[in-house]
């Protein structure tokens, strides 16, 4: 092959080919050290191996995925990206999601022989689906970060993407470092033919509660990350159908991440799987969104809440 901007190679490098190849011709020298080796997960199958100080490295000397000519532009891709995926154990989060369920089905309400009753059923069922499918107790998370510049009065501004959000207008903007936007589905299973219909209620239950624990555990999670050097604070997570942003923005939201390695997409106008949340959280010097029950139960219409409507608005 001759050398071009996409392929080079320095055959008179005293380590040619530095992996072990069958056939050099198309070995490309172009990416001599990988420029993905930082990233997790990086396109390559890499081992791993502890060094002397017992810290855990990749070793990549079987991986020659960078020196494939094909892989130029997928290198590129990848080198551009800037989203962030965390594995969430969500056993580790069980107590937190039994109160949640606790909360969403009324437990404390109902009499005490029938309140051990659905407790019961609730967490036997669920323990005995995660110890059968042991996978579900990883939750992913897709995290795409975005500059403060994407904040404007009454909207965020994606490229020629406009999302509007009424709650915009009642927060302190130039207190704003960063934002991200976020996309997750809860843990999915099948329910089988046999379980009761009070099992299946509490599956559904703890979908729901799986999502709105892990949102919390986010917004935890980014507070602590930016914290490192001086105390942030990270908003709750709001989005479409709440806290005045419309159910339209849900496929802008998506197109702006590749949902698709979640195995989310917008599908026949909705999110498929259903049980599947975007959204977006504002990391912040000062607590700009405290729980207001207006804004959160707020669903976005275009003339916005009375407040948003008499709001002086300020120039962008």
């Amino acid at each position: 092959m001759n050398n071009t901007y996409k392929f080079y190679q320095n055959k008179q490098c005293e380590y040619f080919p530095c992996h072990d190849v069958a056939d050099s011709s198309s070995f490309n020298c172009l990416f001599c050290y990988c420029p993905l080796y930082l990233k997790e997960p990086c396109l390559g199958h890499p081992d791993y191996i502890l060094n002397g100080k017992g810290q855990r490295i990749k070793d990549c000397s079987s991986c020659t995925v960078v020196h494939r000519p094909e892989m130029y532009e997928k290198v590129l891709e990848e080198l551009g990206r800037q989203d962030q995926e965390i594995s969430i154990n969500i056993w580790n989060l069980r107590e937190q999601i039994w109160d949640r369920m606790a909360q969403i089905a009324s437990w404390e309400q109902m009499e005490p022989e029938m309140h051990r009753q659905h407790r019961a059923t609730a967490i036997s069922s669920i323990t005995n689906i995660l110890e059968k499918h042991k996978y579900l107790y990883r939750l992913n998370v897709l995290l795409q970060p975005f500059a403060k510049e994407c904040v404007r009065e009454d909207r965020f501004i994606f490229g020629k993407q406009e999302i509007y959000c009424n709650v915009l207008e009642r927060i302190e903007r130039s207190q704003i470092e960063t934002g991200y936007v976020y996309a997750f589905h809860a843990p999915l299973f099948e329910m089988e033919e046999t379980d009761s219909l009070l099992t299946q209620y509490y599956l559904e239950i703890f979908q729901i509660a799986c999502m709105d624990v892990v949102r919390e555990w986010v917004q935890g999670y980014l507070e602590r990350k930016h914290s490192v050097m001086s105390r942030h604070y990270c908003s709750p997570s709001f989005g479409p159908g709440f806290y005045g942003m419309e159910m339209a923005a849900v496929p802008k939201l998506l197109k702006l991440m590749d949902t698709e390695k979640l195995g989310i997409r917008w599908k026949d106008e909705k999110m498929d799987p259903s049980m599947s949340i975007v959204g977006i959280y504002l990391v912040s010097r000062e607590d700009i969104l405290s729980n207001c029950g207006d804004c959160v139960s707020c669903i976005g219409g275009k003339d916005g809440c009375r407040f948003c409507v008499n709001y002086h608005k300020k120039p962008i």
